[in-house]
């Protein structure tokens, strides 16, 4: 898990430099809100509150300025968490063949669980609240014009 840390740490600068980075960073795995409900997401995001991961991203939080410039670096930072995520999932996808090819399935399992519980889950929370911030944010640039 530390290693997949690193490796999005360090992926999500590099990416940033693409030119698509932004047309990435909208992207959803699903169409509507219910599909991740249906996925456990909300029970995730218990689980996280409830214990010291989170305290993780402190960058991701709405203040109580609610301000469209804050929402906004709010959605930046989601983002780019999420990316990193992203990118951690695929290297440890790799490793987790790796592991299950040497070491076998017991193994190969435990990484494929501590991956999805580490990087896939946090991927789809990020999307979940990304949508709905996203919908904050036009709410209130609506509200402007």
């Amino acid at each position: 898990m530390f290693l997949s840390f690193i490796v999005g740490v360090m992926a999500d600068p590099l990416l940033r430099r693409l030119a698509n980075y932004d047309w990435l960073s909208s992207r959803y795995l699903f169409a509507n809100s219910k599909a991740y409900e249906n996925l456990g997401v909300l029970w995730y995001r218990k689980l996280l509150l409830a214990t010291p991961l989170r305290s993780f991203n402190t960058m991701i939080h709405l203040s109580n300025d609610r301000s469209l410039v804050s929402l906004q670096r709010t959605r930046q930072y989601m983002a780019s968490a999420e990316i990193g995520h992203w990118v951690a999932l695929a290297a440890m996808l790799g490793l987790t063949v790796v592991a299950w090819w040497l070491r076998g399935p017991k193994i190969g399992i435990a990484h494929l669980f501590f991956n999805t519980v580490g990087n896939l889950y946090p991927c789809l929370l990020q999307q979940y609240n990304k949508r709905r911030l996203c919908q904050l944010i036009a709410a209130l640039e609506k509200r402007r014009t």
